[in-house]
């Protein structure tokens, strides 16, 4: 979530797993995911999710998992099944390549881990675009089991694990629904999903839900807020996307004032950049989220240094 002038000191998108909030991260989600990656963007260290501009930080899952986990295909010959969960090996979501009864999905490497890990899993129901859904291991929100159908998962849950099935790209990533936006970089790649477009400035995102961006990303998206033991405010720490609360970007510290200069990132407001200063503080200003901003954002800036 970074910009060029900013997009030195920013990171990825990452999302955190929501958990309390109506709207959780990842992402995604959103994202919890923990993940601390070092962008071009400026986005400090993603629930979803929660993968930047201008000093954003987005670590939100622990997005050191093998590249093999998301390209390999699960088949009987290269993959070892564990006899107690059904799972089948690793997988790719965006090809879901698992066999009949499994599908692949995002889940976690060890127990409180949250979307850092490709694998199979059996299906357990049939869920498809934005239908209700249940995260069905209350001990394990992050491993993946639901019942979504294949090529979707369960995001944006509350303190219920009640959420919505959210589609995977697909292998040319895009979204096959012809809905929202895909990113496929979302917590390193193992989170590849579509999600709802926003006006950040607007924050028009469904009830419980907050507008995230990324300067890789053309568009701004939809994730659930999940703060954490973080404010989500002004000048509050955050290691990734949605550890912000609506209306504040993740970026590296030393791209705004008053933040802690030790944290991964610092969430600053987003600001319209024909109301300089606005809501920013002194030695602020609003700076472009976009080097090159499409139409539609021409206005959206973050509060850095400039």
């Amino acid at each position: 979530m970074t910009l060029t002038a900013l997009s030195a000191l920013s990171r990825p998108l990452l999302l955190a797993l929501t958990g309390a909030l109506a709207l959780a991260g990842c992402s995604g989600g959103e994202e919890d995911t923990d993940t601390d990656t070092d962008t071009s963007s400026t986005t400090a260290t993603t629930s979803t999710t929660e993968a930047t501009t201008d000093g954003t930080a987005t670590t939100s899952t622990t997005a050191d998992s093998e590249t093999t986990a998301m390209t390999s295909s699960s088949t009987t010959e290269d993959t070892d099944t564990d006899n107690t969960t059904g799972d089948v090996g690793f997988c790719d979501p965006k090809a879901q390549d698992c066999p009949e009864g499994f599908k692949c999905t995002a889940t976690n490497k060890m127990a409180g881990d949250f979307w850092n890990e490709n694998r199979c899993v059996p299906v357990m129901g049939d869920g498809g675009l934005g239908d209700p859904c249940k995260v069905l291991d209350p001990n394990e929100p992050g491993g993946g089991t639901d019942d979504c159908g294949v090529g979707f998962i369960c995001l944006n849950f509350d303190d219920e694990l009640n959420g919505a099935c959210t589609e995977f790209c697909n292998t040319d990533d895009e979204c096959g629904s012809g809905k929202g936006l895909c990113d496929p970089s979302i917590n390193e790649g193992l989170l590849p999903i579509c999600l709802l477009t926003c006006d950040p400035l607007s924050q028009d995102c469904p009830m419980g839900q907050a507008c995230y961006g990324d300067q890789s990303l053309p568009d701004f998206v939809c994730f659930v807020p999940d703060p954490q033991d973080s404010p989500g405010t002004e000048n509050a720490f955050c290691a990734y996307t949605n550890q912000c609360l609506a209306g504040f970007h993740c970026v590296d510290p030393a791209t705004a004032v008053n933040c802690d200069p030790g944290a991964d990132g610092c969430c600053t407001p987003f600001c319209d950049v024909t109301e300089d200063p606005g809501p920013c503080e002194d030695g602020e200003s609003c700076v472009a989220f976009y080097e090159d901003p499409p139409p539609q954002y021409m206005n959206v800036g973050i509060c850095v240094i400039p």
